[in-house]
């Protein structure tokens, strides 16, 4: 979702195939043999192959320079590979915990346990980037794709059934970043 939107926001032309992990879509044997590490996204331009978020996010942001999709200052750029980092290596993988136990332990019988871990640990996590967005409408002094990055990982809490209500400043900037065009096509498009 984070590079569908950052796409969309920088212009770009480009086909999109939903790949389903919830199907196991990942790892039907077209898609391993396009990406071998069987993950999303996954973005192929001139029939070369780019997997992680941050890199994707970031090719994005420098093919596109006029969609001003990361700050200018050398400093908050990487600041922003920081944001991107810690949502990628620091947050997302408690959502994975929670999304599928049986992926980190066979034995059903600890899966509540996993997803009781995954969901303290992703609050742990969401409570800083609420202090950092305290007063903020974006990460930075205008939108970038830090904020596409971020509105996937608070979105897929929300279909977790995470009670995310106590974050006033992450849930102000899930509902602006709603209020976008790009993301209003890439919701269309990922719900049918």
């Amino acid at each position: 979702m984070a590079t569908y939107i950052s796409l969309c926001e920088a212009g770009a032309e480009f086909d999109i195939k939903i790949i389903s992990l919830k199907n196991n879509d990942q790892s039907d044997p077209e898609y391993a043999a396009l990406n071998p590490k069987k993950k999303v996204p996954y973005l192929v331009v001139n029939g070369r192959g780019l997997s992680e978020n941050i890199a994707i996010q970031a090719w994005i942001a420098e093919t596109f320079p006029a969609a001003n999709l990361m700050p200018a200052d050398p400093w908050d750029s990487k600041r922003a590979l920081s944001y991107m980092g810690w949502f990628g290596a620091g947050i997302h993988p408690n959502l994975t915990r929670h999304f599928k136990p049986v992926k980190f332990c066979s034995d059903v019988n600890s899966h509540d346990d996993i997803k009781q871990k995954a969901r303290a640990m992703y609050m742990e996590q969401l409570a800083l980037i609420e202090a950092e967005l305290a007063g903020k409408t974006w990460f930075f002094d205008h939108y970038t794709v830090c904020d596409s990055y971020f509105f996937w990982i608070y979105e897929r809490a929300v279909v977790e059934g995470f009670d995310l209500t106590a974050f006033e400043y992450c849930t102000a900037h899930s509902v602006r970043m709603r209020e976008r065009e790009s993301v209003q096509r890439v919701l269309a498009h990922t719900a049918s």
